[in-house]
């Protein structure tokens, strides 16, 4: 092939001005390698690796075409091959691919949607406040916030009457697996009505908020008031969290298609969408832990300090695992697809 001064001239400069490409290429795969695998790349960097890939696939196949500088050409051809290598490898499975999810994976993508995390707390206690204050003034409107109110708090009064467990021995088991399906199902509900513009997710957080909220305040003026809030405890540490963080994944799919941003809202909903579930993998262990508790801890008569110290112990545990047990810097990087902090 014949190619004229100007033209090699023009190739050599691409070639020299891709230079700070191929060193951000060179970085990641070498986070590639060092973390085994590309979970631990953020889905922005995900793109980039894929577009700087193809680019230098492009500009190796033009340096062998037009005769470069052999040690560039060289270098690239180092560098597509190993980035190939890295892209198509089979990435690790089995236990280890679930330890690593669950020690790295789980809490770095809740950091870094924290502030949608705290948006979808907010709307629930707001909710839970409001109607609270408001049963609080007036307790005649608990019936009309939440009709099933007055057979709830009869039903926690008629429990505590006498020294028996709330739930016999032998119905645990059942119990906790209904209790384990019937949380996942609120936490899906949340999460699912995302798609609607998050606007289904909001809806379901002020629900449910008001409810609660209306509940405890009403059950709060009665003399199971002690009982009650030391049967929720060991459990609601664990269930609200994980609701939050259901609701949080939904809201992630609403923003994408509210503003997509760079991309177009398929892409954006996509990459919203791996976010989300890593996200419901982490609801659906916690909300596993929460419904044993519930089932084995919080209806029997074990002293109320010892269940407010289990109470303590696992809401401790719980936000140490996802806001203070240190990570590699690397894992946590700003969100590429959701609502914007």
């Amino acid at each position: 092939m014949v190619l004229d001064d100007s033209g090699f001239v023009k190739r050599e400069k691409a070639a020299a001005d891709a230079g700070p490409d191929w060193t951000r290429l060179q970085q990641l795969l070498d986070r590639l390698s060092r973390t085994r695998g590309s979970s631990r790349l953020t889905d922005q960097e995900l793109l980039e690796l894929g577009r700087l890939y193809r680019r230098a696939s492009a500009e190796l196949s033009h340096a062998r075409a037009y005769g470069l500088d052999p040690s560039e050409t060289e270098r690239l051809n180092h560098l597509v091959a190993r980035a190939y290598a890295e892209i198509y490898r089979t990435e690790a499975t089995g236990w280890r691919g679930f330890i690593d999810f669950f020690r790295i994976e789980l809490p770095a993508t809740f950091r870094r949607h924290l502030r949608v995390f705290g948006l979808a707390s907010g709307l629930f206690l707001l909710a839970a406040s409001v109607a609270g204050a408001v049963v609080l003034a007036r307790p005649d409107v608990l019936e009309s916030i939440a009709p099933q109110a007055a057979s709830i708090i009869e039903e926690i009064g008629e429990r505590h009457t006498g020294s028996r467990d709330w739930l016999p021995a032998d119905l645990r088991p059942l119990a906790s697996s209904a209790i384990m399906v019937n949380n996942i199902q609120v936490s899906f509900l949340a999460f699912a009505t995302g798609i609607l513009l998050g606007l289904g997710t909001v809806y379901v957080l002020l629900y449910n908020g008001a409810i609660l909220g209306a509940i405890a305040t009403g059950i709060s003026r009665t003399p199971a008031s002690g009982d009650f809030w030391a049967f929720v405890a060991p459990h609601g540490v664990l269930e609200l969290p994980a609701i939050f963080v259901a609701a949080t994944a939904g809201l992630l799919l609403g923003w994408a298609l509210v503003d997509p941003g760079e991309y177009t809202r398929g892409t954006a909903l996509r990459l919203a969408g791996r976010e989300a579930i890593k996200l419901l993998m982490g609801v659906i262990v916690i909300l596993i832990v929460a419904g044993l508790v519930e089932a084995f801890i919080s209806p029997t008569l074990l002293p109320h300090e010892l269940k407010f110290g289990v109470a303590i112990a696992l809401s401790l545990l719980l936000w140490w695992y996802l806001l203070v047990r240190p990570l590699p810097r690397s894992a946590v990087a700003p969100p590429t697809a959701g609502p914007a902090p």
